[in-house]
């Protein structure tokens, strides 16, 4: 059975919720956004990690998400005061160039496409905006109403312009674009009750989703382009899952890229084991007590610093974890 390694405890917020990390392609980084309404900024310094920088006159309520551009000199927010924000680095120093203003109340995720030609968001008004970004300019390109109820999470495939939304409405949507009009290409029912996260695995051939209803699924793309049901793993946490995340930071011809992490209800961080080629998953850690409250998010490091997971709590505090290579199932049954 594998396990978690704590290395380090970070504290800095000032209100005592962590909604989200993100981490700088670089590796070297990661933002964090919480109820204070700051974006904090944490880079390694030898063998610490600190606080370098705080972005704080932007957002008038709690910041939901945050996500870095591809190229890692932009930085994106989404906040529960119904906006969305783009910050640029100049010189060491950030400063709001963008802001992303539509939906009709609160922003739950913001995330950028892998070609940086894009950003997503989404939000309790029900809607998906795709953002067109070019010269620091943003522009609607299109705004999606497939959604019945809250939209709680936008992920980008890690090699093509196609969206993925998770959903309070117990479905994911696919989206894609056609010339210069974006559709919802498919709806997957994933689960029985809320989807609060989707991701895409390293290489978008498949799709993760957790849920209220205590599972996490992976959905396989099939010959013709559709993501269908491979496995599910009931009981996962014993409370909602709210976080996925699938390693993209394996080094080539390891199995890192088959580790998804979750965090859930329950205070705790689950390790699965996600087989590239199809198959069950298989639990192969259970760490309880990982923060002193709901775990709001897990983040898996890139490729350009593998190796680390981070999680960010209801209790204001992140934790940087290292996970043991033993992938030998866990049988442990979720507590009570």
């Amino acid at each position: 059975m594998a396990t978690l390694a704590l290395r380090h405890t970070l504290r800095g917020h000032q209100e005592p919720c962590v909604w989200h990390l993100s981490w700088c392609p670089s590796g070297g980084s990661f933002a964090s956004c919480g109820a204070d309404k700051t974006i904090r900024l944490w880079a390694a310094q030898g063998d610490e990690w600190s606080c370098h920088a705080i972005l704080e006159e932007g957002h008038q309520r709690a910041i939901r998400w945050c996500s870095w551009s591809p190229c890692g000199r932009l930085l994106a927010s989404a906040s529960f005061d119904g906006m969305a924000l783009v910050w640029k680095c100049e010189d060491g120093a950030f400063e709001c160039i963008a802001s992303l203003e539509g939906h009709e109340s609160e922003v739950k995720a913001v995330a950028w496409s892998v070609s940086g030609a894009y950003i997503a968001t989404c939000g309790r008004d029900k809607s998906v905006f795709v953002w067109e970004a070019e010269d620091d300019m943003y522009e609607v390109a299109a705004v999606l109403h497939n959604h019945s109820q809250d939209v709680k999470s936008v992920a980008w495939h890690p090699q093509d312009d196609v969206l993925a939304s998770a959903s309070y409405d117990d479905t994911v949507r696919v989206f894609t674009q056609h010339h210069d009009d974006w559709h919802c290409k498919q709806r997957i029912d994933a689960h029985t009750s809320t989807v609060w996260c989707a991701c895409f695995s390293p290489d978008g051939s498949a799709i993760v989703t957790c849920s209220d209803d205590r599972s996490v699924g992976v959905w396989r793309q099939n010959a013709e382009g559709a993501y269908e049901r491979q496995a599910s793993l009931a009981e996962v946490h014993s409370r909602p899952v709210y976080t996925v995340d699938w390693n993209h930071g394996g080094a080539e011809g390891s199995d890192d890229g088959e580790l998804v992490a979750t965090g859930g209800g329950d205070d705790a961080v689950c390790v699965i084991r996600a087989p590239v080629g199809g198959g069950e998953l298989e639990r192969v850690c259970r760490h309880e007590r990982v923060h002193a409250g709901d775990v709001n998010c897990t983040a898996w490091s890139p490729r350009s610093n593998p190796g680390w997971l981070a999680t960010a709590g209801d209790d204001g505090c992140i934790r940087m974890w290292r996970v043991t290579p033993d992938v030998t199932p866990d049988r442990t049954p979720p507590a009570a």
